[in-house]
């Protein structure tokens, strides 16, 4: 099992992504590819830590038309998110996996933000003032 992790210096963002790759090399092309894919879910939670991006490919040549697997587990304060794709090549099953990934990412941002738009007190007109009448 081959692992690696890129620095701050490396990525300039402060999420720390640890790709790790069973049975198969993997590229800095790849690499720098996966962190781009991954920095771009900070929109949906800026709380995110750490990513493992775990790539594992499958010799069985009966699954040949998902014989590559990438999973992602993210953390972050609060919350954990997973998602796991298969697919013919690594390109494919981590564009799935971002995919699913960000999908849950949105939804526990908009449940989050319903939540708190519930709370919100509700716009109120502004007074008018009523001349007085005249008897």
């Amino acid at each position: 099992m081959k692992s690696s992790k890129l620095s701050e210096d490396e990525m300039d963002t402060p999420v720390e992504i640890v790709v790790t790759s069973r049975n198969v090399d993997v590229s800095d092309h790849f690499r720098s590819h996966v962190t781009q894919r991954l920095v771009r879910l900070e929109r949906y939670d800026s709380n995110m830590m750490r990513y493992d991006v775990e790539l594992d490919h499958e010799n069985n040549p009966r699954q040949s038309k998902a014989s590559q697997r990438v999973a992602i587990l993210g953390h972050g304060k609060g919350c954990t998110v997973r998602a796991e794709a298969r697919g013919p090549d690594f390109h494919a099953a981590l564009d799935a996996a971002v995919a699913k990934l960000e999908a849950q990412l949105r939804r526990n941002h908009d449940r989050g933000r319903e939540h708190h738009d519930r709370h919100q007190p509700t716009g109120i007109a502004p007074a008018q003032t009523i001349p007085p009448t005249q008897a």
